[in-house]
């Protein structure tokens, strides 16, 4: 998933009638349910059996919940890697664009539902917009993330899977995934309890500005939970731009290297900051303290513990994990 995508960083009962003589038989339970999924209200009759579904952070949490044989489609992978969980159902979903499909390319899938992981997934000006989908009877949820008007967590992404459970009719898969999620995170946060807050400076991407995690997306979260301290926490966005001389000024001790496709890679994320007249001189990038973390690591998803886990373990390595 490209910066710029991030920048604009969602029938009836039946009833059974016996003779008036006899006990009346229980009316069957009905599956039909309603939502609302970044403002939108989507109503189900049945629980949705075609199921496209567009950025692979949405695409996991599908998988997870156990609806592998009802995508139809999936497309902008953001990693090769997806977690050991849910690897061989995942593969063996149809990739219909390697970035964003055009509506054509919906269509002809035959959904019943389009999920979104980002707002531009459902981008108006390539005709996929939510209304247009919907015109055409085709059902639209959206990651709450892509949403937010200030600050969120974790319990953002529990609540979405309960949204998601209720549409497709896995509830209890829903609520034992939120509770897992939940159960590992508090475990870390307990762990950390009372250590000095060590402060993080995620590194996207970018040469002229840093690219990196705000305050109002799930990575400010997940830094707070694994005993650190995002030093961009005070800027107003999930994602967004910062100056080298900011980054220098709040000194780091810690740095999380976001890898995703496109993204350039690892070493020269890495060789950019150690040659930089500023960072280079930053107690991370001098001392070389870094974490890698992917992008779906640190937006709604699956992979939110075990993120949680992998940064408090390189943050603070003397803790007894």
């Amino acid at each position: 998933m490209t910066r710029s995508f991030r920048r604009a960083l969602s029938a009836a009962a039946l009833t059974v009638a016996l003779a008036a003589c006899a006990t009346p038989a229980p009316a069957p339970a009905s599956s039909a349910t309603s939502v609302t999924s970044c403002g939108r209200a989507q109503s189900f009759p049945t629980p949705p059996q075609r199921i496209v579904s567009l950025n692979q952070h949405a695409t996991e949490i599908l998988v997870a919940l156990g609806l592998t044989d009802r995508i139809v489609g999936t497309a902008y992978p953001d990693t090769p890697d997806v977690p050991a969980s849910i690897e061989a159902d995942y593969k063996k979903i149809k990739l219909i664009a390697e970035k964003y499909p055009s509506m054509e390319q919906v269509l002809a899938a035959e959904p019943d539902v389009v999920v979104g992981g980002y707002a531009s997934a459902f981008a108006e000006k390539d005709g996929r917009g939510r209304e247009a989908l919907e015109r055409k009877g085709i059902r639209t949820l959206l990651l709450a993330e892509s949403c937010s008007t200030g600050p969120i967590g974790i319990t953002t992404y529990t609540e979405d899977l309960v949204l998601f459970g209720k549409a497709f009719g896995v509830a209890e898969r829903a609520k034992s995934l939120a509770e897992e999620t939940t159960r590992r995170i508090d475990a870390v946060s307990a762990k950390v309890q009372g250590v000095e807050p060590v402060p993080v400076f995620f590194y996207d991407s970018g040469e002229k500005a840093a690219f990196t995690v705000g305050g109002h997306g799930l990575g400010n979260d997940i830094a707070k939970r694994a005993g650190g301290r995002n030093i961009f926490a005070d800027l107003p966005k999930i994602f967004g731009d910062a100056s080298w001389e900011q980054v220098a000024e709040r000194a780091p001790k810690a740095v999380v290297l976001v890898d995703y496709l496109g993204a350039g890679g690892l070493d020269g994320k890495r060789a950019f900051l150690q040659g930089h007249p500023l960072v280079a001189k930053t107690p991370g990038v001098a001392q070389g303290k870094y974490v890698t973390l992917t992008l779906p690591d640190l937006i709604e998803g699956i992979r939110l513990a075990d993120a949680v886990e992998k940064l408090a373990r390189g943050l603070h390595p003397g803790v007894a994990w």
